[in-house]
């Protein structure tokens, strides 16, 4: 598609048991910038028996680290965030050019990692046990959370070190060691992540970072006895994968999957508020969140004023190369996903919606940029209104009522975000009630999670854990209950 202009490579090695390693003979992967075609860098694709030997080495960890007193623990956590404030542009900066966002999105992705650090050393000493009335005399009973051992890490590329941070600081504080396999595309990302977390001295093999392709890194680490949970950000189809591969080992495992998100107006809203909402829920990473708005579901009186403001929104968005100034639209992170988003756009015309804005690449520009696109006439099960395409690209679907609305919302196999826009508290609360979502914003989008508030899934959208707050310990611990009699 444009041309491979060479650059000053960065390499990303293998981190295991405390050092960075390679084999003689290692293979490496490029890694491309989305937004210009120029190498980024080169990455390590593990063997299967680096992957063991990373697993090896957690476990050998761990007894120590789960020995650990937590203000301990949490120490690492509090020295990391002035390490990352420290390295701050430079890993966003890396980030955009490895999965194309805006450079400011990176940069603020940074500072919820540091955030995540803050949140969760601070919950290392809010993991209560409980005391438990005892039904005998001369008897204590008391419960306690102890850590599972393993924990492998597996995360998504768009949003490269958030999502890392999530679980790997939870796994961390509850005395669980990690092995961390990052999605191929923000590998390079993923290392200066772990540099950084190198650079406080962690003990060796409490983290381990492990590069290459899911279908031998993923595979192994579902299939490893030794792994004892596991936490995935990813497709549903990947997650069903994994959870049928853990089953084998009764692995605990913590799916965050897809979404088809949808953004509900009432014929009662702010029409400026609900338009801005929506562009930005739609939009923001170039539609390429599990979060994303994808569809707005508007009752037919507004529906005409609603798309107008929109379009105008969208139409005014600078689209283009995330590291350059005022850019608020980046590149689709590689060349399938591009061929992806014109797929869904093309079936969407066969099945009768209309073009209203976008539709097409950006000529243009060399790399892998589509223009947001707005697709109304759009029918409920409509393949664009039932399958998750993680682009930017959104339907417009008319209903006659709330009820209705609440129908077609619920009415996927998903259930992450949901989000109205009304005036009547009557309607707002029914929406909070009633959406099949683990998430319900009301006169929000569907994108605007906060730090300490539990994330996650209903339906096919995960499968009922949840992370982002002190939550994520139903995943990372397991409860032992103590009798003492005295």
């Amino acid at each position: 598609m444009f041309s491979q202009i060479k650059t000053d490579i960065l390499q990303g090695d293998l981190y295991i048991n405390g050092k960075w390693v390679q084999v003689p003979g290692q293979s490496y992967f490029e890694s491309l910038n989305p937004a210009t075609g120029e190498f980024v860098g080169v990455y390590a694709a593990a063997t299967t028996e680096q992957v063991d030997e990373a697993v090896f080495a957690a476990d050998e960890a761990y007894s120590k680290w789960k020995n650990t007193p937590i203000p301990e623990r949490a120490s690492y956590l509090n020295k990391a965030c002035q390490l990352f404030e420290a390295r701050k542009e430079e890993l966003a900066r890396v980030m955009t050019m490895e999965m194309g966002k805006v450079l400011t999105e990176s940069l603020g992705e940074v500072g919820v990692v540091i955030a995540t650090a803050q949140y969760m050393a601070g919950e290392g000493r809010r993991l209560f046990g409980e005391t438990v009335p005892a039904g005998f005399t001369d008897r204590n009973v008391r419960m306690v959370r102890e850590p599972l051992g393993v924990a492998a890490c597996i995360t998504s590329w768009n949003f490269p070190v958030a999502l890392a941070s999530y679980k790997i600081f939870s796994a961390l504080i509850a005395g669980n060691t990690v092995v961390w396999k990052p999605a191929s595309e923000v590998a390079l990302s993923a290392k200066i992540f772990v540099e950084i977390l190198e650079e406080t001295r962690l003990p060796s093999g409490v983290v381990n970072l492990i590069t290459g392709s899911g279908s031998k890194v993923g595979r192994r680490l579902a299939d490893h006895p030794d792994v004892k949970v596991i936490s995935f950000t990813g497709s549903t189809e990947v997650g069903q994968q994994l959870a049928e591969m853990s089953s084998k080992t009764l692995k605990r495992i913590s799916l965050e999957l897809g979404g088809k998100n949808a953004v509900i107006v009432l014929k009662d809203a702010d029409l400026d508020k609900a338009a801005d909402g929506i562009v930005k829920s739609a939009f923001t990473t170039t539609g390429q969140r599990c979060t994303a708005a994808s569809r707005v579901i508007v009752e037919r009186a507004v529906k005409e004023r609603l798309v107008q403001k929109v379009v105008e929104l969208t139409k005014s968005m600078k689209i283009g190369n995330g590291l350059e100034e005022g850019i608020q639209v980046g590149p689709l992170v590689n060349e399938d996903q591009l061929h992806t988003v014109e797929k869904y756009v093309s079936t969407a015309i066969k099945e009768g919606g209309k073009i209203v804005s976008g539709g097409q690449r950006v000529k243009e520009l060399g790399g892998y940029y589509y223009h947001p696109t707005i697709i109304e006439n759009v029918k409920p099960n409509d393949t664009i209104a039932q399958e998750e395409i993680f682009g930017p690209v959104l339907a417009i679907i008319e209903v006659d009522s709330y009820e209705e609305a609440m129908a077609v919302n619920n009415g996927t196999v998903y259930g992450l975000s949901t989000s109205i826009y009304t005036e009547s508290l009557h309607y707002a609360n029914r929406a909070a009630r009633e959406s099949v979502s683990g998430l319900v914003y009301i006169n929000n989008g569907t994108s605007n999670a906060e730090m300490g508030v539990a994330f996650g899934g209903m339906k096919m959208s995960g499968n009922g854990h949840r992370e982002v707050s002190y939550h994520a310990f139903d995943v990372m611990t397991e409860w032992k209950s103590i009798y003492t009699n005295y």
